[in-house]
C-alpha cells in the first residue's frame, strides 16, 4: 500500500469514513495473534460474531470510540479508545515504521480527555514499544490456558 505525502491528520472517525477494510484487517490480525481471540471476546463479547463487523464498527464510530489517522484522502490507521484506554491501535503492515501510530497516539494524548492506559496482546513487542515511547510501562499481563 502506497500513500502519498507525509502529513497525517488525526481525528475522530465519522460514519462517512471508509473504515471497513482497515477494521476487518485489524480483526483478522488479532484473531491470528496469540491472545487475540480472547482480546476480541473481552472487547465485544459475542457481538462481533452475532452482529457482524459492519454493525460493530458503526456502533463504535457512533459512540465516538474510533479515531483515525488520515494521509491525504486515505485513512492509514485507527485506534479504539474507550474509557480513557487505548483498547486497540492498528496500522496496515505496508505502512508500518513510518511513525503513523506514534503520531496517532501522541494526538490522543493531547486530546481533551486523553487515554491513560492501553491494551496490548502478549508478545506484541511493536505495540508495547509504542506505548513505552510515551512513558507508559507494562504492568499487567493476563494469560489464559485452554
Amino acid at each position: 500500500m502506497t500513500v502519498e505525502g507525509t502529513t497525517v491528520a488525526i481525528r475522530r472517525a465519522t460514519t462517512d469514513d471508509s473504515l471497513q477494510g482497515l477494521f476487518d484487517a485489524a480483526v483478522a490480525r488479532a484473531r491470528a495473534f496469540r491472545g487475540g481471540p480472547e482480546l476480541l471476546e473481552q472487547l465485544w463479547g459475542s457481538a462481533l460474531n452475532d452482529r457482524g463487523p459492519e454493525s460493530l464498527l458503526r456502533t463504535e464510530v457512533d459512540a465516538g470510540h474510533l479515531w483515525v489517522a488520515q494521509r491525504g484522502e486515505v485513512i492509514v490507521a485507527g485506534a479504539l479508545v474507550v474509557d480513557h484506554c487505548v483498547r486497540a491501535i492498528w496500522v496496515p503492515p505496508a505502512l508500518r515504521r513510518q511513525r503513523i501510530a506514534s503520531r496517532l497516539l501522541r494526538s490522543l494524548l493531547d486530546a481533551e480527555a486523553p487515554p491513560n492506559d492501553a491494551w496490548s496482546l502478549p508478545g506484541d513487542r511493536a505495540t508495547k514499544s509504542l506505548y513505552e515511547s510515551v512513558g507508559w510501562k507494562a504492568r499487567l499481563l493476563t494469560m489464559r490456558g485452554e
